[in-house]
């Protein structure tokens, strides 16, 4: 099977920084390499990239906005003026000519299947004579309903054109498929949970635990539930003055503010931030957790709370449902109503030595059974198999 992989993001030393959807891509790639099939990470980028790694072709071209100066200065000479419908009109060629770009390469690379996101709606101009199969792991529309971001209503658009002009659309929970009937009245042809790579999130038995330490690693902001994490930790803190929490992610404006207007001057002396790190580095820095904690207000899904669960750690994670299908209270983790919750359950764990066992026991064999990279591409490679089964009969 030939597959590309159509975005303008990779995790890749060689390419511009990524978030989750570099992270996600990056795993099904290696794996479907290791698997024997023909891998191509096609898209855009600020400059043309082309090299090959790891049996992974990379082809890069220059983004619409540099390779096209002038369009660009209307596009943004328009937007200051206000004038109605032509941002519309410019994403609509965008659109069209990331289609032409990606049918030319496809075309000459005899690819199979391609695979994208829903984000801004890059597809949305897509012909289908090449099946595509967009993943939803987030859109702006999804920002705008559930978090209250502003409405880009144009890019919402070109994100319900995506959607509605392939068969093949795929959610990384069930939570997501319902999202997307709510938000763009589609309905998702099939669910198929992020994994991760439970050998790399591996238990290190030569890595020493801080005792009474709460770790947190994503993005550090409001949306992620920071500031609630920072004013348990308040409340922990007195309780427990040995305790300590350890942030990990980028966002260090963000965390300057919380310092500045919610953290105590007790809690501000025992936090620690660590910045960015790589996936690579996690592992054994988390395994110095004795719980981790995860307060978002609401997402897609969480590779956050399966690493840490591989890791064998305790998690502790907001009342959303997309965690709600990863976490099982008191069996595998904890699901946390309110701040109280998070205080009452984090104390557990650092009191009970025999539960904090029993539940990171359970937690790492539960990720084992359902969540790992294996299973998602597997069943991404059925149901890519099973789309090319239909365009042949």
């Amino acid at each position: 099977m030939k597959i590309v992989f159509f975005t303008n993001e990779y995790s890749h030393p060689k390419l511009p920084s990524s978030g989750g959807v570099g992270s996600f891509l990056k795993t099904m790639a290696t794996t479907m390499i290791k698997e024997g099939h023909e891998v191509h990470v096609y898209g855009f980028s600020k400059q043309s990239i082309d090299f090959k790694d790891e049996q992974i072709t990379f082809k890069f071209f220059k983004k619409y906005s540099k390779q096209f100066p002038f369009s660009e200065f209307l596009r943004s000479l328009n937007g200051k003026l206000n004038i109605k419908n032509t941002e519309r009109y410019f994403l609509k060629k965008e659109r069209q000519y990331l289609a032409k770009q990606l049918k030319r390469y496809c075309v000459k690379n005899n690819i199979d299947i391609i695979e994208s996101f829903v984000f801004n709606g890059f597809t949305a101009y897509w012909d289908n004579s090449i099946p595509l199969v967009i993943r939803f792991h987030g859109s702006r529309g999804f920002w705008h309903h559930y978090l209250g971001a502003k409405k880009e209503e144009h890019k919402i658009y070109m994100e319900q054109l995506a959607l509605e002009n392939t068969a093949h659309t795929v959610a990384v929970s069930k939570f997501s498929a319902n999202a997307v009937k709510e938000i763009y009245n589609v309905d998702i042809d099939k669910v198929i949970h992020n994994g991760i790579d439970a050998n790399l999130f591996s238990p290190n038995l030569q890595v020493s635990e801080i005792e009474q330490s709460i770790f947190y690693f994503g993005t550090l902001s409001k949306a992620k539930g920071v500031c609630i994490l920072c004013e348990v930790f308040n409340t922990i803190v007195e309780n427990h003055p040995k305790a300590t929490l350890h942030l990990i992610g980028r966002g260090v404006d963000f965390l300057e503010h919380v310092k500045s207007t919610i953290l105590s001057e007790k809690a501000k002396i025992n936090m620690t931030y660590y910045g960015v790190k790589q996936m690579h580095e996690l592992p054994d820095l988390l395994s110095q957790a004795t719980v981790c904690v995860f307060p978002s207000l609401n997402e897609n899904f969480s590779l956050a709370i399966e690493e840490a669960m591989a890791l064998q750690k305790p998690v502790i994670a907001s009342n959303i449902p997309a965690f709600k299908e990863i976490i099982t209270t008191n069996e595998n983790g904890f699901i946390a109503e309110s701040q109280e919750d998070y205080s009452k359950y984090i104390s557990l764990i650092f009191t009970n030595t025999e539960e904090k066992k029993r539940i990171s026991k359970n937690a790492r064999e539960h990720i084992l059974n359902l969540f790992t990279k294996d299973i998602m591409v597997q069943k991404s490679m059925a149901y890519y198999k099973n789309i090319l089964n239909k365009n042949d009969t």
